[in-house]
């Protein structure tokens, strides 16, 4: 059982950590959504994750035998192995579903740059070129 502490902590410490890096650059209110939105997000991806594992590794649902008569369970999605399976499938299902929907690049100028008057790449025109 102490085994299983360690990947608990990692993970509130990546959650914690992104709150804290938005909530930085954010107001109150807006880091308030975000956080309730990263929860619920955040809650959901488990949910469906347990969800799909647990069908396929029991044939079972919250209790209710649902999968007997189409597929016979398979124990190692009851498994790590078979989490990982999951993830993986479900990013890909992701992928496949948001293909040519990708999120546009925001162009980043030096105006809003506290640095830019002794930066040598604002005199160039801009970060980077």
């Amino acid at each position: 059982i102490r085994d299983s502490f360690i990947p608990l902590i990692v993970v509130n410490c990546i959650i914690l950590g992104r709150a804290e890096m938005f909530a930085n650059k954010n107001s109150v209110i807006d880091a308030a959504f975000d956080g309730a939105g990263m929860g619920l997000g955040f809650t959901f991806a488990l949910f469906l994750m347990g969800s799909i594992r647990e069908l396929l590794g029991s044939g079972a649902w919250f209790g209710i035998n649902l999968t007997a008569d189409l597929i016979s369970p398979m124990a190692i999605f009851m498994l790590a192995p078979g989490a990982f399976f999951t993830y993986g499938c479900l990013v890909a299902l992701i992928n496949y579903l948001s293909k040519g929907r990708a999120i546009k690049k925001k162009e980043f100028g030096c105006e809003g740059c506290p640095s830019a008057s002794g930066c040598p790449s604002a005199a160039k025109g801009g970060c980077g070129q």
